[in-house]
């Protein structure tokens, strides 16, 4: 008889678990409190509406600046053209005197004049020599003066037309001659190139000048009897 009520009990128990297991529902989570108004919500965006804003930014924020690699370019360099050049030749002088004479009547500003020798044909050399001083003594000091400059070959002449002369070196070619003539006179000695030879020489000078430069009017000027055009070198 107790068996039975307790095995009653327990099956009614059990009924009562599976029914209260069947009808029970979850309480309803806690209402969430109301927003901060004064706190911003955060909103999810699409893509779309994420690059829309993107370009609308980078209208508003203007043109990107240039990377500091980019720079202005310069503009080009104008390369200024030579203006012309006159090149003349006056001549013949029958001497070294003579011509050296009309170079230093062309002794100006933007004027280039060399002197040339022409014929000669047998002409053997070439001396650079000092013209006659007006005696020994003062030959020998002209020639300490050379020394003095650098210029230490050299011989003071004592015979013949040339007595009282220096010899400043003999050259086989002209241009020799003529460099070194143009080094002493660089340093304020007036010399001169003569041929050695029999053949008769005759003298010109080679001039190259600015444009502009009248070569006919300055043909008397530097007592040429002749004037003529010529190329001007590169």
């Amino acid at each position: 008889m107790i068996a039975r009520m307790l095995l009653v009990l327990l099956l009614v128990m059990n009924l009562g678990v599976a029914a209260w297991w069947a009808l029970h529902r979850p309480a309803p989570p806690p209402a969430a409190a109301p927003p901060d108004t004064a706190v911003p919500t955060l909103e999810l965006m699409r893509a779309s509406d994420a690059a829309s804003t993107a370009n609308v930014a980078a209208v508003a924020a203007g043109p990107a600046s240039p990377v500091e690699a980019t720079s202005t370019p310069n503009p080009a360099t104008t390369i200024a053209t030579p203006a012309a050049m006159v090149c003349a030749r006056f001549g013949p002088y029958p001497d070294e005197a003579s011509v050296q004479a009309a170079r230093g009547q062309l002794a100006m500003p933007g004027v280039q004049a060399s002197v040339r020798s022409a014929g000669g044909a047998n002409v053997r050399g070439y001396n650079v020599v000092m013209p006659p001083l007006p005696d020994r003594e003062a030959a020998l000091a002209m020639a300490g003066r050379l020394r003095a400059a650098g210029f230490n070959d050299l011989i003071v002449l004592g015979d013949g037309a040339s007595t009282n002369g220096i010899a400043l070196g003999r050259f086989g070619a002209e241009e020799n001659a003529r460099r070194h003539q143009t080094e002493l006179q660089a340093k304020g000695f007036a010399t001169q190139v003569q041929p050695i030879g029999d053949a008769a020489v005759s003298y010109w000078l080679d001039v190259r000048a600015p444009a502009g430069f009248d070569a006919n009017a300055q043909r008397a000027r530097v007592g040429a009897t002749r004037v003529q055009a010529r190329d001007c070198p590169a």
